[in-house]
């Protein structure tokens, strides 16, 4: 399985060079905290059997919805990540 490395030029939701966002670096470590603070409180878990193809124009994304079930965090990751196919996988390669 190849796994996908874009560098800067080909994967940058806030543009490069002379015109990168202003904001990226903020936006960047925002999102990072509200992930962090969000994980701490819940383990997101993908409906069982879920597709999930991935699809871009500026930035990547599931193609089409994607329905997660909110759990308390319980740390139980392995559940999550079993039920999930589609060409996302050719991207990362989950713990098996």
């Amino acid at each position: 399985m190849q796994k996908i490395t874009p560098t800067s030029f080909e994967y940058n939701p806030f543009g490069t060079g002379t015109r990168t966002c202003i904001g990226a670096a903020f936006a960047m470590m925002e999102i990072k905290i509200l992930l962090a603070m969000l994980l701490q409180r819940f383990r997101l878990q993908c409906l069982s059997q879920t597709k999930i193809d991935r699809t871009g124009l500026i930035v990547m994304a599931p193609k089409y919805q994607m329905p997660m079930i909110t759990h308390k965090q319980d740390g139980c990751v392995t559940q999550a990540i079993a039920s999930i196919h589609g060409n996302v996988r050719d991207m990362v390669q989950p713990p098996s």
